[in-house]
């Protein structure tokens, strides 16, 4: 089903945008009406077909029939109690509980006259309903035209709505209406809109689709105001270019920036999907010179972004991903998330991947845009790297390789030639019991440096080290009345001997956080330019509570630390030798309590100071109606993998109390740094056919400098018509979890 969207203007078109069909029409009291179903008799069949309780027949005249009558004729079907019939003519006539339905339509008349040779008739004073719109109305002449190749509704002094019958909370009043089945698209001259009976909106035309195909045409205006924009409008138009591609043209006024130009164009081919998109915004008088020592002071703001996925085969695909933005404070300014305002760098990346039977393959070309302080990162430039495995040889051997060649650009720094090459053999032994998987692998590595090299240094450091490990695990399971329960502990053993890595520089490594899957990982960096020294065994327990009728883990628990047998003495420039006999340990509760209720924890622990380094804790319920309550908080000590501490909550929900009425809200704090990031409040009304919602939030736009914005929206919905003011649906998803979904 897609929603219908309008907007004033002397010539007015509109678009359907995708919605399921059971949000739109959840909240209808709708009783089953078989008058209602597809009529479904052969479009293509040209002889009639009358049912009636009497029939005075007249064969070369005119015959009647009276009583329950049913005439069927090429896909349509008409009931009535009495119908005339003239064979010479092919003219019929009907009078008293007239309902005319086909595929398309059913119409209700008090009268009907048809002309079965030129299949079109009209019908007075008829009531109408549109199948896949959900909509109905009244008409007081109707023109219908049923030909082949041709199924056309022409009305006059027509209504058009999507409430039900006896509800009338929003009406489109119009002194034509003209409904084009074959081609899928309606116009309306001289429009009404009425809200509660009172008119709130003209325009002298419109057009509008009749199903869920696209149409060109001006999209709903969204309208507000914020700190960051003042009173906000931006007026989309759409263009339906082709069936697999699209553009969406809006400008947008803020009287506190000016007129920025906005434009998108989409494509969808067998082959390839992407999207391009731009905007402009011609001397910002808000921007300050970086000095704010200008107060006339004027910059033109602007943007490109392109994204493109194509499929040269089955096996070989493509990925561009460039971001540009005009300066640093550009997403600060005209983003609307906490996420948006918080990026320190936009992505160029082009990606060229295959993907084998045992072989993966990705080319990468890949820079940035810094939109912050933080230092540039290296260019990928190019990136090439290729992974294979081939399992099951030669008594029963896992053959693997990874390898990877990049050459990092920098301004700044020390640029290089990064080679890593690591063959790998394996030998798996597994059963429904358990597993043991012994592992050799040897990891080399050479540099060729070049640009901005300390003098002193090599220039071509190397590095080769054997990588060694056993993975095992158990499974125990019980039979525990209607649920299984498991008990599977698994041991980890790594042995990498260590390297001096001094004179290796750092273009894309640092430390990982450390989590549940650093248990069994076989390098504590990321990246290639430092391999960690290790003489570890790492231990686990998992423990699951499995519903035997459903197959739905009700509990899971999992407890796992690392033990060291000797000092980690590779380490990133500036941090110190790492000497503990353990790491942290880890704790992980995943709980469904009910239906409704689920909860989520996991905590690292160290174990030779007794205190908690990171913690996590989510209550989540999902109710009826929509009932929505996340619950989190999150925590982490200062210093924990170079990260900086924080501590937060995040309570967001949506909380129906009764039908049609809900309140939705966020409050998403600092609590180290004793501020608010997000707060979000909101009331919304859903009806059968219309809603409203009135949004206030108030959220950090700039993090580091603490710069709020305050932003109101306020939205009406008429199903099956369109949206009026600022799009409140997507600040919703993006700030209460699950919502929309």
């Amino acid at each position: 089903m897609r929603k219908l969207i309008i907007f004033s203007a002397v010539t007015l078109s509109c678009f359907y945008s995708m919605v399921e069909a059971e949000s739109d029409w959840q909240y209808c009291d709708i009783t089953v009406d078989t008058g209602f179903l597809p009529f479904v008799a052969n479009p293509e069949e040209s002889a009639i077909d009358v049912k009636a309780d009497n029939a005075q027949v007249v064969e070369d005249g005119t015959s009647v029939f009276t009583g329950d009558v049913i005439v069927e004729r090429g896909g349509q079907e008409l009931k009535a109690d009495r119908v005339t019939y003239n064979q010479v003519s092919g003219d019929v006539t009907a009078q008293d509980n007239i309902r005319l339905r086909d595929s398309e339509i059913i119409l209700d008349a008090e009268q009907i006259e048809w002309s079965l040779s030129k299949e079109e008739g009209v019908l007075f004073n008829a009531e109408y309903r549109l199948r896949e719109s959900h909509a109905r109305g009244e008409a007081s002449y109707v023109h219908r035209v049923h030909r082949q190749g041709e199924v056309r509704t022409d009305l006059e002094d027509a209504t058009y709505t999507t409430c039900t019958q006896g509800d009338d909370a929003w009406l489109l009043a119009a002194s034509e209406v003209n409904l084009n089945h074959e081609e899928a698209v309606g116009t309306a001259k001289g429009v009404v809109i009425r809200l509660a009976d009172y008119p709130v909106f003209y325009t002298p035309y419109i057009s509008f689709p009749l199903n869920d195909e696209r149409k060109s045409g001006f999209l709903i205006p969204t309208v507000g105001s914020t700190d960051k924009t003042g009173f906000d409008i931006a007026t989309p138009y759409y263009w339906n270019i082709a069936p697999d591609m699209d553009a969406t043209i809006t400008p947008r006024y803020m009287s506190d920036r000016g007129l920025m130009l906005i434009g998108e164009y989409r494509h969808l081919t067998e082959r390839s999907q992407g999207k391009i998109g731009a905007g402009f915004l011609s001397s910002d008088s808000m921007k300050e010179d970086g000095s704010n020592l200008n107060p006339n002071y004027e910059e033109d703001r602007n943007h490109f972004t392109m994204q493109n996925t194509s499929n040269f085969s089955s096996r070989w695909t493509s990925n561009i991903d460039y971001n540009y933005v005009s300066d640093d404070e550009y997403l600060e300014d005209f983003g609307k998330t906490l996420s948006f305002a918080s990026t320190t760098h936009l992505n160029r990346k082009v990606d060229v991947n295959y993907s084998g039977n045992n072989w993966d393959f990705i080319g990468r070309l890949q820079g940035f845009q810094t939109l912050t302080d933080v230092d540039d990162p290296y260019k990928r430039l190019p990136q090439l790297l290729l992974r294979g495995s081939l399992p099951d040889q030669a008594m029963g051997l896992t053959y693997g390789l990874t390898t990877e060649y990049v050459d990092f650009d920098h301004n700044d720094k020390v640029s290089g030639k990064r080679f890593d090459l690591e063959p790998s053999v394996s030998l798996p032994l597994e059963s429904v019991s358990g597993f043991v998987i012994p592992r050799v692998a040897l990891r080399h590595t050479r540099y060729d440096l070049y640009d901005n090299v300390t003098n002193g240094i090599d220039d071509t450091p190397t590095r080769t080290l054997p990588v060694t490990s056993i993975d095992s695990g158990l499974f125990f399971e019980r039979e525990s009345g209607d649920y299984t329960h498991t008990l599977e502990p698994r041991a980890f053993y790594l042995y990498i001997p260590e390297r001096d890595q001094s004179d290796i520089p750092v273009f894309d490594t640092g430390s990982k956080t450390f989590n549940t899957g650093q248990l069994f990982a076989y390098n504590r960096f990321s990246g290639s330019d430092r391999v960690g020294d290790a003489n570890q065994l790492s231990l686990s327990l998992t423990s699951r509570l499995i519903d035997q009728q459903t197959g739905r883990e009700n509990l899971r628990v999992s407890l796992g630390q690392i033990q060291y047998f000797s000092d980690r003495d590779v380490v990133l420039p500036g941090d110190a030798v790492e000497t503990s006999s353990g790491s942290d340990m880890l704790a992980e509760i995943v709980a469904a309590i009910t239906d409704e209720w689920s909860i989520g924890s996991e905590i690292q622990w160290n174990p030779h100071s007794a205190t908690s380094n990171m913690s996590a804790i989510e209550m989540r319920y999902r109710g009826d109606n929509d009932r929505l309550l996340t619950m989190s908080h999150r925590y982490r000590r200062d210093d924990v993998t170079n990260l900086e501490g924080l501590e937060q909550i995040d309570i967001s929900g949506r909380m129906p109390f009764n039908k049609n009425w809900s309140v939705v809200g966020r409050f998403y704090r600092s609590l180290k740094e004793s501020r608010t990031l997000e707060s979000l409040a909101g009331i919304e009304y859903q009806s059968c056919c219309w809603a409203t919602r009135l949004i206030a939030r108030d959220y950090v736009s700039n993090v580091e400098d603490d710069d709020r914005n305050l932003a109101i929206f306020f939205q009406i919905e008429l199903k099956g018509l369109g949206n009026f003011g600022q799009n409140t649906q997507d600040v919703l998803e993006n700030s209460i979890l699950g919502y929309g979904s």
